[in-house]
């Protein structure tokens, strides 16, 4: 363990020469502009609770180190709140002027904030790269608190000069944090003496280096918001008609079939499959939204429920893009895993323009803190965000693009019922009112690319032949799909009746 935390001491150093830093700390970077990037490092401070809870922490514990690493979690999760409380102290609601579509809007969607989109999906997937081994587990999160505490040494000076002139303290980016964050693991001493193999060894260093590369570049992405948004003094907006994301560009591959004749040994997942959508299908929430009386009209359902699936469909689009894709295609059922996703990444677009049409701006009222508060740190989202954990593991854990074709077919196929009763509400919405949810109302191709009529062949996948072991991955992705969908259609219904949102 000597040569990783030798790597992390060497990877301070470098980090402490980011540019960054030579920006806060100029004469002429004036007090508080420094810690304005906040908007910048949502992602990854909120997510990092996520990361804490369901990725880094260990279930069931099974020895002292493994427990060393689940005691450091508990306090690490903590910080989103005091990131929140800072944002609300330094004023940013005011100075940004977010509804809630435009923070929706930055998480998801703005160009500036896609690494930040990238690094997040490897965060969850962690666990997946150490796998589950408390010695490189303790790599990653070396480097991690290693490198937070440089961010946190420059913050803090500047966190210190804005209490001495203001009076407020700021207990994110200032000193209070900074005592946290020691550069070190609270349970450093059970891993510093530990004997690492050569296999194991290489694999910490390099993972430990991973991190240090996400880090830098989270430091040149934030430096980047600071030249194009604080410096020039205009906040980041969204585009006033946002553009569909065909960013995938080209000519589109072949697209995955799920129709036609099955193999032998996949009939049982087919079989499984449609015995959960039936069962799905039956879920009472849907019984709500077909007989919800009089006294809800279509447009009054749909606002009631909507808000409780933001991050999942907004989140749906990183969760292709970045745990499904495929960097380097080597056949056709890889390229049709990537047709799939390319055409799946555009439809939050849709959704979040269905938000507007749905009056939720206006109807919640809220600002950025608000609802960064309700995404991250609300008890019922937390339940969309273990699941998308889930997901996003069982992706970046299995490379066999058989399996990632069925968990992307297993994910539509739980959302079929929603989407039936979404467009009925939003049929229903549309003949009574002059909004139009093209996301709700299903018409998802419209912003997919233009198929090539000889550039796009169809690619059948369950006409092959599927192995034992594979089987029961696919089998534990379509359980798993259907559990998740299970129980966020619970919430959905104790929502609609409760009616959290006080929809009028």
């Amino acid at each position: 363990m000597e040569n990783v935390l030798a790597l992390v001491a060497e990877r301070q150093k470098d980090l402490d020469r980011h540019p960054l830093f030579a920006w806060m700390n100029s004469d002429e970077t004036p007090v508080p502009d420094p810690l304005l990037i906040m908007p910048a490092m949502v992602t990854f401070s909120m997510g990092f609770r996520d990361v804490n809870k369901w990725v880094f922490r260990y279930p069931e514990a099974a020895d002292d180190l493994e427990r060393g690493i689940n005691v450091h979690t508990f306090e690490d999760q903590t910080h989103s709140r005091l990131f929140l409380e800072d944002w609300k102290r330094l004023g940013l609601n005011e100075r940004l002027g977010w509804k809630a579509s435009d923070a929706l809007w930055w998480l998801f969607r703005a160009e500036v904030n896609e690494v930040a989109r990238d690094h997040g999906v490897y965060f969850l997937s962690m666990a997946v790269a150490d796998a589950k081994d408390p010695l490189l587990r303790f790599a990653q999160s070396e480097m991690m608190e290693a490198l937070g505490a440089v961010f946190f040494k420059h913050a803090s000076k500047i966190a210190i000069r804005f209490t001495e002139r203001t009076g407020t303290e700021l207990p994110y980016m200032g000193p209070f944090h900074l005592a946290l964050e020691t550069g070190h693991m609270d349970c450093e001493e059970l891993f510093e003496e530990q004997r690492l193999d050569e296999r194991r060894r290489e694999r910490a260093l390099e993972l430990a280096e991973t991190i240090y590369q996400i880090f830098s570049e989270q430091l040149d992405m934030w430096l980047v918001y600071a030249q194009k948004y604080i410096d020039s003094g205009n906040p980041p907006r969204p585009a006033a008609r946002p553009m569909i994301d065909r960013s995938a560009g080209g000519v589109p591959g072949p697209r995955p079939v799920a129709d036609g004749p099955v193999h032998p040994s996949q009939e049982p997942l087919q079989k499984l499959l449609m015995e959960r959508r039936k069962r799905s299908e039956a879920h009472p929430f849907y019984s709500w939204l077909e007989n919800r009386g009089d006294r809800v009209t279509a447009l009054q359902a749909l606002q009631r429920f909507i808000p409780m699936w933001t991050m999942d469909i907004m989140g749906y689009r990183d969760l292709n893009r970045y745990a499904m894709r495929y960097a380097e295609p080597a056949g056709d059922l890889h390229r049709a895993v990537n047709s799939w996703v390319d055409d799946l990444t555009t439809h939050n677009t849709l959704f979040l323009n269905d938000w507007k049409q749905l009056g939720l701006d206006e109807i919640l009222g809220w600002n950025g803190s608000d609802t960064l508060e309700f995404c991250y740190l609300d008890p019922q989202t937390d339940v969309h965000r273990r699941n998308i954990v889930k997901f996003t593991e069982l992706a970046v854990g299995n490379d066999d693009p058989l399996l990632r074709l069925w968990l992307m077919h297993a994910l539509e196929t739980s959302g079929e019922p929603f989407f039936r009763r979404t467009k009925a509400l939003a049929d229903e919405a549309e003949a009574a009112t002059d909004v139009r949810l093209d996301y709700l109302g299903d018409r998802h191709e419209i912003a997919h690319q233009a198929p090539a009529s000889s550039a796009a062949p169809a690619v059948h996948f369950k006409d092959r032949p599927l192995a034992p072991a594979a089987r029961e991955v696919a089998a534990h992705m379509i359980e798993t799909v259907f559990d998740a969908a299970d129980e966020q259609l619970e919430i959905s219904l104790d929502v609609a009746l409760s009616n959290k949102f006080g929809i009028a």
